[in-house]
């Protein structure tokens, strides 16, 4: 997969700016806050229709107007395929997608035509934070692996906000209904979520020991939850809601169920956000994308985008150099703020970025 075109019009710090990035490296030079990372932006608001950034849209758009829009172009093996958003100033409008020409019913539509992966100096949450931060990264992967999963996730979700609307009513008559809903929604959630971090498990700890370069550090990632051992999901799922009704009649929320779920992550038996150093939670955050990046190859049969964003500059010479040797088969936009950062990346192209122009090195 590569882009052939990326078009922006009023994003961020940008008027209008359309770039047509090489096969390989290209490489984004500028002083911090020149508007590096919101080119990444713009590529991971296309795959997956949200920042990585912030969850309020009109954040994204520049100063004084009312509208932003972004298209993506990208060249994959089936062909080429299209995809933008356009993001309101006003909060009553809701963003609009477009996919290959035509406006997307639903944000379902626009997963899978253009995959990426972003590696970015907030990596570290994803250790130290707590279990939704590590949710949403294994949610955002398979929504891209399968739009099937987005759409479960969102009638889960969905579901989970209307049951916690009648707790908080104190309205209980609905409340079965939604209790066969979130058990229905519930079962593939899980069953992917399970499956899918295993795999991220086995490729994380070969790419933690590749690039952490000690054998005896040994990486592991476990999913937790209240049903992650449960053969039948959906009847184990109606049974913890009655079971803990009462409680969340109390508490008027619902404290069972995959909203709760967590991945553990542990280095050499032991808890990593709690005995692991600085160097150790940034390898494991990396190989955590970087398996991911994995998974996305496999199921679509070619890499994915490679979103870098001053990352290089928090690792050690030979962690820099061994995550260098692991990306190279992918076309990936890399922002430093000093090229010698990037030292073995071999580019492809340089662009500098200031004041909201981009120009090409030579």
């Amino acid at each position: 997969m590569r882009i052939t075109g990326l078009r922006l019009r009023d994003f961020r710090g940008y008027q209008q700016v359309l770039l047509t990035p090489p096969e390989g490296v290209t490489m984004l030079v500028g002083e911090n806050g020149a508007g590096k990372t919101n080119l990444l932006e713009a590529v991971h608001l296309c795959c997956v229709g949200r920042s990585h950034r912030t969850s309020q849209d009109k954040e994204m758009i520049r100063k004084g107007q009312e509208t932003a829009a972004v298209q993506l172009t990208v060249e994959k093996n089936d062909g080429r395929h299209e995809v933008g958003v356009r993001l309101f100033e006003n909060a009553r409008k809701r963003k609009v997608v477009f996919v290959n020409g035509k406006t997307a019913s639903r944000l379902g539509e626009l997963m899978g035509h253009a995959t990426c992966v972003i590696f970015s100096p907030e990596d570290l949450s994803l250790v130290k934070e707590g279990p939704g931060t590590r949710r949403k990264f294994l949610d955002m992967l398979l929504s891209q692996q399968q739009k099937a999963y987005f759409y479960a996730l969102q009638t889960y979700t969905n579901a989970l906000k209307q049951r916690n609307a009648l707790l908080k009513q104190g309205d209980l008559r609905q409340l079965q209904a939604w209790d066969d809903q979130l058990a229905l929604s519930a079962a593939p959630v899980v069953r992917l979520r399970r499956a899918t971090c295993e795999q991220l498990h086995q490729k994380a700890q070969i790419h933690y020991r590749y690039i952490g370069g000690r054998d005896e550090e040994v990486f592991s990632m476990v999913y937790r939850g209240p049903l992650a051992d449960s053969t039948n999901i959906g009847e184990d799922m109606l049974k913890g809601l009655r079971e803990t009704r009462d409680e969340d009649i109390r508490r008027q929320t619902t404290s069972f169920g995959p909203h709760r779920d967590e991945i553990e992550l542990t280095l050499s038996g032991e808890l990593l956000k709690a005995f692991g150093s600085q160097g150790q939670m940034r390898t494991a955050a990396l190989s955590m994308k970087l398996a991911a990046f994995d998974l996305l190859e496999a199921v679509q049969g070619e890499p994915p985008l490679l979103l870098l964003d001053d990352v290089l500059s928090e690792l050690d010479p030979d962690r820099r150099r061994r995550l260098i040797a692991r990306i190279g088969r992918a076309q990936a936009l890399l922002t430093c703020t000093d090229p010698t950062d990037y030292i073995g990346a071999r580019p492809a192209c340089v662009l500098r970025v200031q004041d909201g122009t981009i120009t090409q090195e030579e």
